[in-house]
């Protein structure tokens, strides 16, 4: 049965109020951002892959401990670049390879992967190098970034907004040194050693990693420094992490309808869930990076669940209606 035009124009228009209503209605309650990105990550497809970042403020206090298994690999590097004369030509290129294993090891599942990434001229036998390692099949595997990414550019958010940062104050320590060359005690020494903390590292924007792993991350960076010839800090490369977001369930109902449900990293989206007003969200755990995990449960004891088509399920002592959301 054809439609009568005059009818389909209205039920657009109609529509298009509707949506217009529920877009100034979550602006005003300041979660147009999160509405947005929750449709973004709801129109992401590994088949029809394509990048995708999520403009977001995030809360990452919580991640803050997996944030030393990257200072520890930037500080580990300052060192040995200061102690090789600004270089790591000695270093195999299996070590820088391991300690990226070593954190996806540590940090799994959380962390998804982890690397290193230098300035040209660290390495001679390379113009840039990156060694990184992740995890793909339940392997964890080994990988040079640089053979297919120019992570240098100014596209590559996690390296250029440490690379471009001013470092003249960087974080150092005098540091005493007393060895021994076989039974002969040597001479101390005292160098200044600079050093990488969190309050240097950098947060990227969440992004969906399209085309490598097609999975949504978060990248945490922290640079790698060495020294000048007057023995001033300079930027040498980074260290990072990716956090496995895949595994990160996003908790929509609102901040006081369950305790300690969800991640506080994702708190941003609390508050986005479209339950009528006489009805209480209920957070469905274990679904991942998704929008619509969640129920609406009404006073009476019925359901609604999140994703729009109206069903009836028998319970043995009656019917539990569920309506979608989204």
């Amino acid at each position: 049965m054809m439609m009568n035009p005059k009818c389909r124009f209205s039920i657009v228009i109609f529509t298009s109020f509707l949506l217009m209503q529920e877009i100034n209605s979550f602006a005003k309650d300041g979660k147009l951002e999160a509405i947005t990105a929750l449709n973004i990550i709801g129109n992401t497809r590994t088949d029809m892959c394509s990048a995708a970042n999520l403009d977001l403020t995030l809360d990452f206090t919580l991640w803050n401990g997996y944030t030393n298994l990257a200072i520890y690999n930037a500080n580990y590097m300052s060192t040995r670049i200061y102690q090789n004369k600004g270089t790591l030509e000695s270093i195999p290129d299996l070590t820088f390879f391991n300690f990226a294993r070593n954190v996806v090891i540590t940090g799994s599942p959380k962390v998804f992967s982890s690397g290193l990434a230098f300035e040209p001229g660290v390495f001679s036998r390379y113009k840039e190098f990156a060694p990184y390692a992740y995890y793909k099949h339940g392997v964890i595997r080994l990988y040079d970034l640089s053979l297919s990414y120019v992570y240098t550019s100014v596209d590559s958010e996690w390296y250029y907004k440490l690379k471009s940062r001013k470092w003249d104050n960087a974080s150092s320590i005098l540091t005493e040194i007393h060895q021994r060359n076989g039974s002969t005690d040597m001479k101390d020494e005292n160098v200044v050693l600079y050093f990488a903390q969190k309050e240097d590292g950098y947060w990227s924007k969440p992004y969906f990693d399209c085309g490598f792993n097609n999975i949504w991350l978060v990248t945490f960076s922290v640079p790698i420094f060495g020294q000048d010839a007057t023995g001033n800090p300079v930027f040498k490369g980074i260290a990072f992490i990716d956090m496995n977001l895949n595994e990160s369930d996003i908790n929509q109902c609102d901040i006081d309808d369950d305790d300690e449900s969800a991640d506080i990293f994702l708190n941003v989206f609390r508050g986005t869930h479209k339950c009528l007003p006489n009805t209480k969200c209920e957070f469905q755990p274990g679904l991942g990076f998704r929008k619509g995990s969640y129920n609406c449960l009404q006073v009476n004891g019925s359901f609604f669940n999140s994703e729009g088509r109206l069903l009836v399920i028998l319970f043995g002592i009656g019917f539990q209606i569920f309506w979608t959301a989204w």
